[in-house]
């Protein structure tokens, strides 16, 4: 088998597809989306009603962003989630009158205090939709996507929040969230 045989087959083409694109991938910049909050907010809280869905994603988050969340007491920021509304709304009917496509949307309102209770931002909403086709034939995938699409729009609403607590705590004077350095306690 020649080098030029080699070189052309199909796997081979792959092969150097891929290399290809990991190396214009690495050489352009790019990377994954994260959240760098480990300079910005050393401690966190999150104070909601006991049924709001982004209370418990957003702590998690917060917490594998290298942030220490903490139940009671002070805190360099405290998110206070305000409210939350689900809602869902039939988008198409087929001939027999029943709901084909369905809208669920998922609206949060916040508000983030520094360390010391002042207010540094005024409450913000915030809100995702999905769209889902309700196959009648499979009931049970249906529910299970409708599940799927919730989970989705909920880490959209968390990185929305943390985006925004971010760029809030970054253009707060220094000082005025307790993680200006030097002025922390230890």
């Amino acid at each position: 088998m020649s080098i030029r045989s080699r070189v052309s087959s199909p796997r081979s083409l792959r092969i150097f597809g891929v290399l290809i694109a990991a190396v214009l991938v690495s050489g352009c910049g790019f990377h994954l989306r994260t959240w760098d909050l480990e300079g910005n907010i050393e401690t966190a809280k999150v104070v909601s009603n006991l049924r709001n869905p982004v209370a418990d994603p957003l702590g998690r988050a917060l917490r594998s962003s290298g942030v220490e969340v903490v139940d009671g007491g002070s805190a360099d920021v405290t998110i206070e989630l305000l409210s939350d509304q689900t809602s869902r709304r039939a988008v198409s009917v087929n001939n027999q009158a029943r709901a084909e496509e369905w809208q669920t949307s998922l609206r949060v309102t916040y508000l983030v205090r520094d360390a010391r209770g002042e207010t540094l931002t005024e409450p913000r909403s915030i809100q995702t939709s999905r769209i889902y086709t309700v196959d009648r034939d499979n009931l049970v995938g249906s529910s299970e996507e409708q599940a799927l699409l919730q989970r989705e729009m909920t880490d959209d609403l968390v990185q929305q929040i943390i985006r925004g607590v971010n760029a809030v705590v970054t253009a707060a004077p220094a000082g005025a969230t307790g993680t200006a350095s030097g002025s922390r306690a230890t």
